[in-house]
């Protein structure tokens, strides 16, 4: 639908909605689209990936149609720097919006703050420190862990089992729902929840208005700036700006997983078995890394897991292994098992279709682990993410695109706002096959030039939908980068607002100086260490099979 700005002004505060002339300027977007898939599917060998995107195309042939009235829609407010997603992008861009003196709304589809971290309960946090214990994002995202641990939601950063992290973080996603609504009301964020992002209005390269839909109706917001820290890049969407979904050359995306948590977990029982069963497990922890983890965490399982599918004992769409850790309450694990590919987060049918089959996958994982894994004969599924957690969909085309050589060479930038220590973690759109590269040995810079869209000036993007390609997105994407990249573009967009410039005639240098003095963490040659007692972690002496290695901190 195309929003007009009302004739001559008549009514400063609402904006008409107009129905689409019959020169729909719509329509060649999708025949575009259309085109750009069956191309795409030329080139793959695979014949189910060509009938997948065959099909896909298909659905996005206009449908049968009907016309809208023209109506008027309110305009309910007018800050200065808007943000659309409570998410962790989110969340980090409000925050330091409105800390740097800017009036900033902040609009959410939910009645709750948080987005993967509290709607689809991903948990832990990844990764805040790098390989040699120090900790690099710091900043909101760390005042966050802090007050966490204050409210005794988490027990802070801890050695990590699963993976090569240095770190992890896990939380109680209700105490982090408290935090989130504290945080934001300290900061002078308003808030507006239960509101739904549906469209944006852009005239001469700046986005004018947005429309969100409540319960209130339709409400029109004429902001300054914008950031879309939506996941989906949905508003870069709705104006026509560039974009890209998915891996290079197929459009292939990542799988999705629903989080649950599990209570009534025995932990000695689970550590005991742990023990006895140490060869199950990822690179035989011994007994000494076990007991020295206060928070378990929990990979392995893969040859058990092929012969439970075998036996139609274990969803066949689900992860390969199992994966989880254990939360801040009492007796509670959060498992990240379940799996689903072929699923496009910006498809309400593919929604729709993974919500219904990853519950189920849930339901019978767990009934795999109370039968094989020691402590959870009395455990109970306590509750499944509000909704599906979606890795990946688009990526908008910004003025500089972060390629994998940027992840691995440790690549600073001039104009760096926030940093990452991730692996490139990479789950498969297809096969079983888990890439993950380079946790924590590399620590790089992400550019503000990746959060800016091409054509408009008033726009920032943060959190997974920055620009990157398919191989770095996979470490861009996690909560705790996102967290740090949205500190990054809420504190450009507030000193754009109060210079009166636009986001490419900003001094990022400027916003670096700004950012360094509120506690983010940027390879500045010659800058201070942020680095505390307490924070570096140090190695563990085991002898398990790569003890002093495999995640190989414990805090002192």
């Amino acid at each position: 639908m195309n929003h007009v700005v009302q004739s001559g002004d008549e009514s400063p505060h609402s904006i008409s909605e107009a129905s689409p002339s019959t020169e729909n300027v719509e329509e060649p977007k999708k025949k575009t689209k259309l085109q750009r898939s069956l191309n795409e599917a030329t080139d793959m060998d695979n014949s189910k990936a060509n009938n997948a995107i065959q099909e896909r195309a298909e659905q996005e042939q206009p449908r049968d149609c009907v016309m809208e009235p023209v109506r008027q829609v309110p305009v309910t407010h007018e800050p200065d720097v808007l943000v659309i997603g409570a998410g962790p992008a989110g969340i980090g861009a409000a925050v330091a919006a409105a800390r740097n003196g800017a009036k900033v709304l902040l609009v959410e589809r939910y009645g709750f703050l948080g987005g993967n971290l509290t709607a689809a309960m991903v948990n832990p946090m990844f990764t805040f420190h790098d390989i040699h214990g120090e900790q690099v994002i710091r900043g909101i995202a760390g005042e966050v862990v802090e007050r966490l641990v204050s409210l005794t939601a988490s027990p802070g950063h801890v050695t990590d089992l699963t993976f090569d992290n240095a770190s992890m973080t896990p939380f109680d996603p209700e105490g982090m729902k408290l935090l989130l609504f504290d945080m934001a009301e300290e900061a002078g964020v308003e808030l507006l929840l239960h509101s739904a992002f549906v469209d944006a209005v852009a005239e001469g390269g700046r986005v004018r208005h947005v429309i969100v839909e409540n319960k209130s109706g339709r409400q029109a917001i004429r902001p300054k700036f914008v950031i879309d820290c939506s996941a989906d890049a949905d508003v870069v969407a709705r104006i026509g700006a560039p974009f890209v979904k998915g891996r290079e050359g197929d459009g292939a995306l990542q799988p999705v997983t629903l989080f649950y948590r599990i209570g009534g977990v025995d932990y000695d029982a689970l550590r005991h078995w742990m023990k006895a069963n140490r060869d199950l497990l990822k690179d035989s922890p011994s007994d000494e890394e076990i007991d020295s983890h206060e928070t378990l965490a929990f990979l392995g399982l893969s040859d058990l897991v092929k012969r439970a599918m075998e036996a139609g004992e274990y969803p066949q769409e689900a992860a390969p292994r199992i994966l989880m850790y254990q939360l801040p309450n009492d007796g509670q694990i959060a498992v990240n098992c379940t799996r689903l590919q072929g699923i496009d987060g910006t498809q309400v049918e593919d929604l729709t279709r993974a919500e219904i089959a990853t519950r189920r996958q849930a339901w019978q994982i767990h009934r795999f682990l109370r039968k094989h894994v020691g402590g959870f004969a009395s455990s109970y599924i306590v509750d499944t993410g509000v909704q599906v957690g979606v890795r990946e969909t688009r990526r908008i085309v910004g003025d500089y695109t972060m390629a994998k050589e940027d992840v691995l060479s440790s690549r600073a930038f001039p104009d760096g706002i926030a940093c990452g220590t991730f692996a490139i973690d990479i789950h498969p759109p297809d096969g079983k096959t888990q890439i993950f590269t380079g946790s924590g040995r590399a620590v790089y810079e992400i550019p503000y030039r990746s959060l800016l869209p091409q054509g408009v000036d008033n726009l920032l993007v943060a959190g997974r939908c920055i620009s990157a390609t398919h191989h770095a997105f996979g470490s861009v994407r996690v909560m705790a980068t996102a967290m740090a990249v949205g500190q990054g573009a809420g504190t450009a967009a507030a000193l754009a607002v109060k210079q009166g410039v636009t986001s490419r005639a900003l001094n990022t240098d400027e916003v670096r100086s700004l950012l360094l003095q509120q506690g983010q963490y940027l390879l500045e040659a010659g800058a201070p260490s942020m680095m505390e007692d307490n924070l570096r972690l140090k190695r563990i002496q085991g002898a398990g099979a790569r003890a002093g290695h495999h995640n190989p901190f414990v805090q002192t």
